[in-house]
């Protein structure tokens, strides 16, 4: 029976080792919520919008009348554009942060740098800076008011909570606020980061996890004519397409369907190119994975995740959005994502980017109860081990019949 249960016990180790498999979301909690990364720095022309959050590595500027729907962290400054633009979550900001004239902050606002929020502006929530803090003629702060060094509050501006600095605090006669104090050290903040160096890891051991992949069905790298594509991995050393052309996604009405590009180089979209999506399921993906550059040109309807080892441009009037409550998103791992007036990523009630994926022993795999296909040397160890199994049961029972 020992001899047994030793052939038993290397047989279910066996097989533990074939099925269960090191599983990683192919981005984790940091970017999985994240619409927009990049490297070096974010910029949003007037009149965007990005539902979601923004995650920049230097600094972070939108233009006037632009909207984020959610947070906005930076390891530099932060300016939002005047005239209307809005922030639906916090700003966070590792240098100086500028709000523009009549804009709002639906969150807090944090700064290591100074503090400033425009004429006719608001910050629902509390302002922290380790700098200084300027409020603008008319603007109010919901919350407290801390600075590490002055604090000035324009005419007719308001702070719903104390005011406290290390440095002078200057009021006009007719601005209001619950008080003022001096702080004894320069304030806590908390949530600014130092680096992205995690995230960017992260977007080129998913590129890479990708590129893994079974080889895909090559494309032509410029697209000149409306084509249709059925999910699958797909491959070029770079792609491209002509202005105007159409390329359908047909989901023929399945489930947990995916379409996988790996682009060896650079991505690039001419001016009115339609990406759509047809006989979809919500549960499908669309990821493109370049190893340089993206590029979409103006007015481009896309569908998609990008992922860019190097920079991403959004063009003028581009709408960039997932399937189903994805937002779809841009990363880029190196380098620096723009978009130009009047560009949209994310569209309505979208939450992350949804990309169905993850990292299963170093490969992407679609579904996260996928295990790693063994090698075929593994089976013929176990069909090895069950046969010496039931081999040594089989003489046993012949030693019990013939006692």
């Amino acid at each position: 029976m020992k001899l047994t249960q030793l052939v038993l016990s290397l047989i279910v180790a066996l097989y533990g080792a074939v099925v269960h498999a090191e599983t990683v979301p192919i981005l984790d909690n940091s970017l999985g919520n994240v619409s927009v990364f990049a490297n070096t720095y974010v910029t949003t022309g007037a009149n965007s919008i990005v539902i979601g959050n923004i995650l920049s590595g230097g600094v972070a500027t939108t233009g006037a009348n632009s909207s984020v729907s959610n947070n906005i962290i930076s390891v530099g400054a932060v300016t939002i554009g005047g005239g209307s633009s809005s922030v639906g979550g916090n700003v966070i900001s590792g240098g100086v942060s500028t709000i523009g004239n009549a804009s709002v902050v639906g969150g807090y606002l944090t700064s290591l740098g100074a503090g400033t929020i425009g004429a006719n502006s608001k910050v629902i929530g509390n302002m922290v800076s380790d700098g200084v803090g300027t409020l603008g003629d008319t603007s109010s702060v919901g919350g407290y008011l801390w600075t590490g060094g002055a604090a000035t509050v324009g005419a007719n501006a308001s702070v719903a909570g104390k005011i406290e600095a290390l440095g002078a605090i200057t009021l006009s006669a007719s601005s209001k606020t619950n008080g003022t104090g001096t702080l004894s050290s320069m304030p806590v903040l908390t949530g600014v980061p130092s680096n992205v160096l995690h995230e960017s890891q992260q977007i080129g051991t998913a590129q890479a996890a990708l590129n893994t992949m079974v080889p895909g069905t090559a494309l032509p790298t410029t697209m000149t004519i409306d084509t249709t594509l059925y999910p699958g991995v797909f491959s070029a050393a770079n792609l491209s397409t002509t202005a105007g052309i159409t390329l359908t996604l047909d989901g023929q009405n399945k489930s947990n369907q995916s379409w996988v590009f790996n682009i060896d180089d650079y991505f690039v979209t001419g001016a009115s190119t339609k990406i759509v999506v047809i006989n979809a399921n919500a549960s499908d993906s669309v990821i493109w994975n370049s190893g340089g550059y993206a590029s979409l040109g103006a007015s481009t309807t896309f569908i998609g995740t990008i992922l860019a080892k190097d920079y991403v441009s959004i063009g003028a009037n581009a709408n960039v959005t997932g399937i189903g409550d994805s937002c779809g998103g841009v990363f880029s791992a190196s380098s620096y994502v723009s978009t130009g007036d009047g560009a949209r990523i994310g569209g309505n009630g979208c939450s992350g980017i949804g990309s169905g994926f993850n990292i299963v022993d170093g490969t992407a795999v679609y579904g996260s109860t996928i295990p790693a296909i063994p090698e075929p040397s593994i089976y013929w160890m176990l069909a090895a081990g069950l046969f010496v199994f039931c081999l040594i049961r089989y003489r046993e029972r012949q030693v019990v019949l013939a006692s």
